[in-house]
């Protein structure tokens, strides 16, 4: 998640082109980030020292660790932690970015400062970024006082992982009583809470969505797209209910349904989150507890 929230920032500052983040995107997946690069970045050794030790495993079969412990540049204690940080998502993409000469390590923690200027997130949110891990990012990102929107946002974001894309990016959440929309497959949740989750987008932008959880390729979305998504729908609100039911809250899932080119009023504000699959742009609606008027 985070090369593609990050990834999107630098596009849209003009940082870098769509085409360099898809290169470097492509690059990454492929890549295992060198102990050097991971030095460096945590600020363990400088670029001369990492550099050495580069030309020296250019004369020896031996680990990048071992030379820089032999030199006394780095502890083994020291080594050991950086060996447990090759695969964090953000030294993965700063590896795939100076590999492919798109930016230098000083370019991108520019960017990152900047970035943390403009979302206002502190230090400790940055790292929470950078980790990769959605349970600790999504709260970074969506927001509502009320804990039901809030957990079932959480589990709708955490399953599009799973079972559409793991390499997903997520805007902020926003707030609204009216909500216009294209496209929606959506499903009410009824009982001791009534919850109504929903999927929107535009210009076809649920095919991503649609052909991922049916394993089928679909052109527009017609009866079967939708069907795709209000099943995947289904899923999602399956297991918030399961989640539910451990806490002694009873609820019944009623059979999804899709609208075309509408708008839904509620009567207190619903949630609806920005997710980008695939590049294309996907909205989660969740309303929790609240009256519902659809009109075209």
């Amino acid at each position: 998640m985070f090369s593609q929230i990050f990834g999107r920032f630098l596009v849209g500052n003009n940082l870098i082109s769509e085409e360099k983040l898809e290169k470097a995107l492509e690059f990454q997946k492929k890549a295992r980030v060198k102990l050097g690069l991971i030095a460096v970045a945590e600020k363990l050794l400088s670029e001369e020292q990492a550099n050495i030790i580069n030309r020296r495993q250019a004369q020896e079969d031996r680990k990048f660790g071992d030379i820089a412990v032999e030199l006394g540049y780095l502890t083994e204690n020291q080594v050991e932690r950086l060996l447990k940080l090759q695969g964090n998502p953000y030294l993965v993409f700063v590896q795939s970015m100076t590999e492919t000469g798109i930016m230098t390590l000083e370019e991108i923690e520019k960017a990152m400062d900047l970035y943390r200027k403009e979302t206002g997130f502190t230090l400790t949110d940055m790292e929470d970024l950078k980790s990769g891990d959605a349970d600790r990012i999504v709260p970074l990102f969506v927001k509502s006082d009320n804990v039901r929107t809030q957990e079932l946002s959480g589990v709708a974001i955490r399953t599009i992982i799973r079972l559409i894309d793991s390499q997903i990016a997520i805007g902020r959440s926003e707030e609204t009583d009216n909500y216009e929309f294209e496209d929606i497959a959506i499903q009410d949740v009824k009982g001791e809470h009534n919850i109504t989750l929903g999927l929107s987008g535009e210009e076809n932008s649920l095919l991503t969505v649609a052909s991922t959880f049916a394993k089928e390729e679909f052109a527009d979305m017609d009866l079967y797209a939708f069907d795709s998504v209000c099943e995947f729908i289904n899923c999602v609100n399956g297991l918030y209910a399961s989640a539910l039911s451990l806490e002694g809250i009873q609820v019944d899932m009623v059979p999804p349904m899709y609208y075309q080119k509408g708008i839904i009023k509620t009567k207190e504000k619903a949630l609806v989150i920005p997710v980008y699959i695939k590049n294309r742009k996907v909205e989660i609606f969740v309303a929790t507890d609240t009256d519902l008027t659809f009109s075209a």
